[in-house]
């Protein structure tokens, strides 16, 4: 059973506004990045999460349907 919509739209919005954010901080304060680096990473280290959220919508997150 999938959560409400509720629910998947604040899920989707934590992961893709907190993610990067969270990633880029991580590099520059506990690696030693400088933040222009750890950015750099970020865009790279981000790709996969981009592309979950992508399957995620794909799979109709917006219907609530019953399957």
């Amino acid at each position: 059973m999938r959560p409400p919509f509720y629910i998947r739209m604040v899920i989707l919005l934590c992961v893709g506004g907190c993610g990067p954010v969270l990633i880029t901080t991580i590099l520059n304060q506990y690696f030693g990045y400088s933040v222009q680096r750890s950015m750099e990473l970020t865009f790279i280290l981000c790709l996969p999460l981009a592309a979950w959220m992508a399957h995620k919508i794909n799979e109709r997150w917006h219907d609530d349907r019953e399957d």
